[in-house]
Order: C-alpha cells, then sequence, then structure tokens
C-alpha cells in the first residue's frame, strides 16, 4: 500500500502535469486562432504570443561589402612617342576602334578650329569670301558633331573619354556591373578589393574612377571601372575578377533580413503592438551584412516581427 507521502506526491505532479497541458492548449490556441481582417493586413492574437520576436526599427551607421564580377577590359601602355596619346589595348577589337576613331576625331576637331580662326582672320581683313567662311564654320561643326557621337558611343560602354587620358601607363580597367541599389554608395577615388580567378588566395588594391552614366534598362546595373595597378604585367585584357566594393551607409533605417518578406515582388514586415500585428509594405534597399535597409513604410521605434515572420506570411496572405 502506499504511504501518505508518496500519494500526496503523486496528486501533485499530476496537478503539475494538467495545468502544462492547460498551459500548452491556451499559448498554441492564441496562435492557431488568430483573427485575421482587412485582407490579411491585421492579425489579431488571443495575447502576446512569444512565438513573435520583435526588434526596434532604428537608424544606425551601417558598414558592408558588396561583391561583383568584373572582367579586365584594357591594359594602359605608354607610347614611343612622348607626343602621342597613351596606348589604351582592349579587350574588344570594336572598342579599340571607336576609341581610335575618338582620337582621330579629336585631332579633326582640332584641325577645323585652327581653320576656322585663319578663315576668319582673312574674312576680317576681306582676303576670304562669306561663302568660305560659311563653309569653315560648317567643318568645325561637322567636326565637333563627330566627336560628340564617339564619345557618346564610349560612355555607353562604361569609358569617360575626358578622364581616359589621365591615367598614367602601367595600369587596367575592369569593369564591372553593379546593380542601382549600391550606385550611390560608390564614389570615384573609393578603394575596392580585387580577387582574380588566375591568382587565388591572392587580393589587390584597385580605385573606383568612374560609374556610368547609364543604367541598363533590363538588368539596372551600371558600369563601373576601377584601376589597378598592373605591376610585372600580371594582368592581360580578357581576365576575370570578383570586385569587393565596400559600401558604408549612415544613420540608416534598418531591420534583419529576416523581418522582410516578399510575395509577388513587393517586400512587406509585420509591425506588432502587444497582440495586433499589421502588414507594412516597404521599400527595401540593398542588404548590409545581417540588416536590410528600409527607405519607406515604417518608422523608427516601429517593433519589427523578425522571428515568425514567415509563419505571419502564410496568415496574412492565405498560403
Amino acid at each position: 500500500m502506499l504511504d501518505y507521502k508518496n500519494f500526496i506526491y503523486i496528486i501533485i505532479i499530476l496537478l503539475f502535469v494538467s495545468c502544462k497541458k492547460d498551459e500548452e492548449k491556451t499559448s498554441n490556441s492564441d496562435f492557431l486562432d488568430p483573427v485575421v481582417q482587412d485582407n490579411g493586413q491585421v492579425i489579431v492574437l488571443k495575447s502576446e504570443n512569444a512565438v513573435f520576436k520583435t526588434i526596434v526599427a532604428k537608424k544606425k551607421p551601417l558598414n558592408s561589402e558588396y561583391m561583383a564580377p568584373a572582367t579586365v577590359v584594357a591594359s594602359i601602355l605608354k607610347p614611343r612617342l612622348k607626343e602621342a596619346h597613351t596606348i589604351i589595348l582592349f579587350d574588344d577589337e570594336e572598342l579599340n576602334r571607336l576609341y581610335t576613331e575618338y582620337l582621330q576625331s579629336i585631332a579633326h576637331y582640332k584641325r577645323d578650329s585652327d581653320y576656322l580662326q585663319r578663315v576668319r582672320d582673312m574674312y576680317d581683313h576681306k582676303a576670304a569670301t562669306g561663302t568660305e567662311l560659311k563653309q569653315a564654320e560648317t567643318g568645325l561643326t561637322d567636326a565637333a558633331t563627330e566627336m560628340a557621337e564617339k564619345e557618346g558611343q564610349l560612355r555607353m560602354r562604361g569609358f569617360d573619354p575626358i578622364t581616359m587620358t589621365d591615367i598614367p601607363p602601367g595600369n587596367i580597367w575592369l569593369i564591372s556591373n553593379v546593380p542601382e541599389s549600391i550606385i550611390g554608395s560608390l564614389k570615384n577615388g573609393k578603394s575596392c578589393t580585387v580577387l582574380f580567378t588566375s591568382y587565388p588566395g591572392e587580393r589587390f588594391s584597385g580605385k573606383i574612377t568612374a560609374v556610368g552614366d547609364v543604367l541598363d534598362r533590363q538588368t539596372r546595373t551600371a558600369k563601373v571601372r576601377i584601376t589597378l595597378a598592373n605591376h610585372n604585367e600580371r594582368f592581360k585584357p580578357g581576365m576575370y575578377a570578383k570586385v569587393k566594393f565596400p559600401i558604408e551607409e549612415e544613420n540608416s533605417l534598418s531591420v534583419p533580413v529576416s523581418s522582410v518578406i516578399s510575395v509577388e515582388g513587393r517586400n512587406y514586415v509585420f509591425v506588432k503592438n502587444k497582440s495586433i500585428i499589421k502588414r507594412k509594405e516597404v521599400i527595401a534597399e540593398n542588404e548590409m551584412g545581417e540588416d536590410i535597409i528600409l527607405l519607406d513604410g515604417v518608422e523608427e521605434g516601429d517593433s519589427i516581427v523578425y522571428e515568425g515572420a514567415m509563419l505571419l506570411k502564410g496568415l496574412s496572405f492565405g498560403f
């Protein structure tokens, strides 16, 4: 027979187990039986549920890196003649032709500009006719049009003709297609790290020397040019590489990446206030490590669900 003390212990244990089951049942019921309102934009829980952990959205400085593929597109060489332009050897025959034509257009413009000045002087001294002056002006206009056309074609390929001749010999150029979201963080003169497939384990320091003027409509990327010293001519046009761009964002509103869900190309977060959770559409920018920057949709101080967001996605959108 059970003695009195053992009987009491058994009763206490049974009561404890029963209470725990009731608590679990209540907790699960709170989550499994929410009230979904306004087409999923509002979710009302029976009580504040610990399943959904939140973090306060706040502004803070963020530092991260963005890695993008790149290609060595040109090598800058020293010309034999001091008076000659710097030699730029591209990996693309079309670019070589285009750059040569651009240099020729500069020479044509200078020639026609000097000729127009001489004709004007002659016209002022009655030594040239009005027709000759008009022809000289037309010639200069045509030369300027030709030069502008070649310059525009080079810019479309990611090269600024004005700065191309400023790069000293002994360097290479890389071109990397960078997404629209981080273009604002890339400035001329900013350092970056280059990793070459041909030299595994080695890191090389380059500099951003130009950000493209045109954004590709399909890929939403811009061409960024990186200049890198070519010691011992180790790098050749056509080589593949990866570039790490340092990204710095000052005083940006951010939340953990796990907070943001995507549905049909749109981004959302869930803002929790006690037992009420509201779905908010947001404009998310680039990821910075474990955080993602939000440009619009929430305010600083909002409590954002970062754990359990996928469960709320199913409730909100009926998945």
